[in-house]
């Protein structure tokens, strides 16, 4: 009885101990500055986007916590494998213009954030040629010592 009696206290400890709790709901002063911190940033990425830095614009997206990212149909599950597929997109690239941004941030909790994106995407190539897209993307960044990364993503266009 004594061996069935500590099993069950042992157990119960054990399942009690895993329950995590929820991340408090941030309030809607740390929502504004979660905001901000995530506007800061993708003002940041955009111009590295906007340069064809293909290195700058992956810096953004975190080495330790990324899931994955998936570009026009195209997965890519390791941040080498997008990164190396970035460059190769960048290096033809003169410059992009991001035209009519509707961005919209959503704050998940203290340490995530969804951002969503609706433009017009103009990409100027370095043999002059430019190609025109309806383009939107969503980012899930999360707060890391280093600040706010990305942990996935997904980006799709449509010509015009």
């Amino acid at each position: 009885m004594k061996n069935s009696l500590f099993f069950v206290i042992l157990m119960a400890s054990i399942l009690l101990s895993a329950c995590q709790m929820p991340n408090p709901v941030p309030s809607d002063a740390q929502k504004a500055e979660i905001e901000k911190q995530i506007i800061e940033q993708w003002g940041k990425l955009g111009h590295t986007v906007k340069t064809a830095d293909a290195e700058g614009f992956t810096s953004f997206f975190s080495s330790d916590k990324f899931l994955a990212m998936y570009s026009e149909g195209t997965q890519f599950l390791s941040l080498k494998e997008y990164s190396d597929s970035v460059k190769v997109w960048f290096s033809v690239r003169k410059s992009t213009e991001l035209q009519q941004q509707k961005v919209k941030v959503s704050i998940l909790s203290e340490d995530m954030a969804l951002l969503d994106q609706k433009s017009i995407f103009q990409v100027n190539l370095k043999d002059n040629k430019v190609i025109r897209c309806n383009h939107a993307v969503t980012f899930i960044f999360r707060k890391e010592s280093s600040g706010w990364k990305i942990i996935h993503g997904h980006e799709s266009w449509t010509g015009m």
